[in-house]
Formats: structure tokens, sequence, C-alpha cells
């Protein structure tokens, strides 16, 4: 009940204060009053139209309604179809009539999300976790008026504080009301919205999203005086750039003798790189020469191992088993250890387990040097591509510091074209400030209002209609059902008594 006293008076506040003051005669203002179900969609749609007679006499108006009534007056109303008639005295005159669930201009749409679980209005009441608010707002394909194209749209949503923190919303106007948090979003004439709020919430509520549409009409003049002196400084900035294009040119002057010194170095490198290659290219065909013998040097290496190996093996006549690379230092080692001749016999065989071990230590050591002269010649060989390749990039090097050098010869006839340039630029700013004000013009004129006639939403037969104002609001979402008492009760009634006994309702 609280809830909706507030919401009657917010709705006749509006209406008095918003609404601009009616025109004398049977000139009439329309207040569309909406009420949106919680996800957007319409629920319900009434007019209040109002009439402020200077003198008595009849209206007539026109309307498709479910019923009226007579807001403020017991003069009859008369429907005829969709024609309207009320005989009335002087003074202002305010009727309601039912359109029922007729499209409006602004297709919204809502949505609710708690911890990324979708909820309608109602399932979401009395929720706790992470709320996310999506609010969607497209022109309704019904409005052939063009009211989306010529309204504002003012959406205002209320969060209770002590249950919402950590509240984000983009594009919102924040403000602290009371205990709440008050997010206002302004949406120019055909622009809609696409808002997204979120919120830390417990026990979750809010008050009606409210959205009212009034047509934009802004007294704009501005004063061009400043704007003017700023455009003067701008020509001077243009004197200051010409300067600092002479400053450049000297600068490029500087770079044209380092780029020569440039020249010279990288002539030295290239005599350097050509020396290099030819060095590397020694080194590598002597040892390509020297590793071409690796394969010589191995195989009699090899046939002396296995000379000694065969003769050894002759030697000792089958009395241990037959030696090999692999398993002479094994066998050996074994017969020494279980001849129970301890002198000369161990002397032998220690002796030539000795000279086996000493050849074949030269042998791996000869084995290891061949690979590493073949490495070498490898190596030398890429070592003398390198050379080659930075001798080539030597000679590029130079040719590219030519270049460069002639590159700054012609920027300095592009510095030379640019201090031109801004002397036809300082020419141009002649009469800017004339055009930046008609720019201005064309930019603010959409948004300052027209001539042009208001049509009325509820019938195009009304032709004398001063304004159309919109106001739309979505359910509360309540966690439990307020209860009101007598004494709360009579409270609300005497303060909406008040307030229309103030702005002369009753």
């Amino acid at each position: 009940m609280k809830s909706i006293v507030k919401i009657l008076i917010t709705l006749i506040i509006i209406t008095l204060f918003i609404v601009p003051a009616a025109a004398a005669g049977t000139q009439k203002e329309e207040v569309i009053y909406v009420n949106l179900n919680g996800d957007g969609s319409v629920s319900h749609v009434y007019a209040v139209n109002i009439f402020d007679m200077q003198t008595g006499g009849r209206i007539t108006d026109y309307g498709s309604y479910a019923s009226v009534r007579n807001m403020v007056t017991t003069d009859q109303i008369n429907v005829n179809g969709d024609e309207i008639t009320i005989d009335t005295n002087p003074g202002k005159l305010y009727y309601e009539g039912d359109l029922g669930s007729v499209p409006i201009p602004w297709d919204v749409d809502i949505t609710y999300y708690m911890d990324g679980v979708p909820y309608s209005a109602d399932e979401i009441a009395g929720k706790s976790g992470d709320l996310e608010m999506h609010i969607v707002i497209i022109k309704d394909p019904s409005d052939t008026e063009d009211f989306y194209e010529k309204y504002a749209l003012m959406m205002t949503v209320t969060l209770d504080a002590n249950k919402c923190s950590n509240i984000t919303a983009s594009g919102a106007t924040m403000a602290n009301v009371g205990s709440d948090k008050q997010l206002s979003y302004t949406l120019f004439p055909g622009k809609g919205a696409d808002v997204v709020i979120t919120s830390s919430v417990v026990d979750f509520g809010m008050d009606a999203i409210s959205l009212n549409g009034i047509r934009l009409s802004l007294d704009v003049d501005l004063d061009t005086s400043d704007m003017e002196d700023d455009l003067t400084e701008l020509s001077d900035g243009i004197v200051e750039l010409d300067d600092g294009a002479w400053e450049l040119r000297d600068g490029v002057e500087n770079l044209s003798s380092g780029v020569g010194e440039l020249l010279i170095g990288s002539d030295q490198l290239v005599s350097g790189a050509r020396q290099l290659d030819s060095g590397a290219g020694s080194l590598s065909l002597g040892l390509t020469y020297i590793a071409v013998n690796n394969n010589n040097l191995m195989n009699g290496a090899d046939q002396i191992f296995s000379g000694l190996l065969a003769s050894a093996n002759a030697h000792l006549s089958g009395s241990v088993s037959t030696l090999t690379k692999d398993n002479y230092a094994s066998v050996l080692t074994s017969a020494i250890s279980s001849t129970n001749d301890t002198t000369k016999q161990q002397q032998q065989l220690g002796q030539l387990l000795t000279q086996l071990t000493t050849y074949e230590w030269f042998y791996t050591n000869l084995s290891s040097y061949t690979t590493g002269v073949g490495y070498a010649a490898a190596n030398a060989s890429l070592l003398s591509n390198g050379a080659s390749s930075l001798s080539s990039g030597a000679s590029s090097l130079y040719e590219g510091a030519y270049e460069l050098n002639s590159g700054t010869n012609d920027l300095k006839e592009g510095v030379a074209n640019l201090t031109n340039g801004t002397g036809e630029l300082r020419d141009n700013t002649t009469g800017l400030d004339t055009k930046l004000t008609d720019k201005i013009n064309e930019v603010l004129d959409p948004i300052r209002g027209g001539t042009e006639n208001t049509k009325s939403f509820v019938s195009e037969k009304n032709t004398e209609v001063s304004s159309v104002q919109f106001v739309m609001h979505t359910p509360e979402i309540k966690v439990l059902e307020e209860e009101t008492t007598v004494e709360e009760k009579t409270e609300n009634l005497n303060l909406m008594q008040r307030v229309m006994r103030l702005f002369g309702l009753a």
C-alpha cells in the first residue's frame, strides 16, 4: 500500500511540474501511464487527458477506450464510438481513458540473473547472491508517429543499499537517496539502451523501475566568442608550426651529416668483411683437405689394433679366451688374478694388458681427433658462408646509407613544402569560427525542439495537442507483502488529500 501511494504522488507531481502549461481553449495534454510487467512487456495503458478551459463549454475528444472516468469533476462523459464529449465549466478537467494493453513506442526487455541463473521478477524476490540485471530498450515496430525518434527517455532504477552492495552500472548517474542507491539513465531521441547492472544482494527486492518519456526541448544558445579566441590561438599555433618546420629542416641537415659518416663506416666494414671472407675460405679449404685423410688414419689404427690382438691370441695359444677390442681388459685381468704363477706369467700378462690398454687410449684419442677435424671443417665452411653473407650485407648497408642520404635531400624539399602548406592553412582558417557555429547548430537543432505540431498518442483525430508525456513503471519486487496498519492507511489517505488540495485536484 505504501508503494502504491508513493507512485500515485510521484505521478501527480510529474504531471503538474514536467508537463508544460496547457494552452487556452480546448487544446489538451496527454499523459500516458503504462503499467509494465516485470519483464518490461506492457501490462496496461491508461491515458489521462488534461483540458484547461478558460470558459465553460463542450469538449470533443477522440480515443478508443475500454472505459473512461472523470477524475476531478462530476461532469458526465459521453462516449459515441471513439468520440468523447464533455460539457464542463471553466477550469481544469482531467479524465482517464483505459487503452488496454496497446503497444507503446519503446520495446522494453528486462531480465534477471542470480549467480548466472535466469529468474523472472517474481522468482528472484528474496534471493541472495550475485545479481545481474539486463535492460534492453529498442524502438517498437508499432511506433508510426516517431515518438521514439523525437522523445527522450529518462529511466530510474532504485536499489536498497542495505540489501545491495558492490553496485556497478556503466553509463548511469548514481546518487544516494536516503538508504537507496538511485541509478539514472538519460536516453536521447532515437537512441535505445543496453544496460547491465550488477550487485551483490541479500534477500533481493527493489522498487519499481520508472521510465519517463518527454519531448526533448532544450533552450540551448551557445556563446562562441571563446571559441573564436581559441581559433585565434589556433592560427598562432600554425605560425609556431611553421617555425618548427624550419627547426626540423636543421635537424635534417644534421641527419645528412651523420649519414655521410655512416657511408664511410659502412665502406670500411665492406673491406674488412671481404678480408674475413677470404681468410675463412682458406681455413675451410685446409681443414677439408685434412679431413679427407681421417678415414685412412682410422683404418690404419684399426688394423694395428687388430694385429696386436691377433699376435696376443697366438702367443697365449688358447690359455685364455680369445681377446677382442671389447673383452681384452676383462679377460686379461681375470687371468692375472687366477694364475698360480705369481711371477713370470703374471708379469707377461700384465705387460700385455698395459700394451693393449695404451694402444686403445691412443686409438680413442685418434678417433676424437678425426671427429674434431670433421666438425672443424664443417664449421669452417659455415664461417666462410657467414663471412660471405656479412660481406654482402655490408655492401647492402652501404647502398642503404647512400639511399638514406638521398632521402634526406628529399626530406629537405618536403619540409620546405610543409612551410608553404602551413601558410596556406593559416589563410584557410579565415571564417572557421562561422563554420564551427553552423556545425554546432546543425548538431543541436534536433534537441532544441521544433515548431511542428505535437501528435496525439491516443488518436490521430486529436489535432490540438500541446504535449504528450509517457510515464511507465514496472511492479516492485517484494520479498513479503507489507502489512499496512490502520494508522498508516489513514496517514497515506491524509497525505494524498493534502497533495490533491495543494495542486487544485480536490
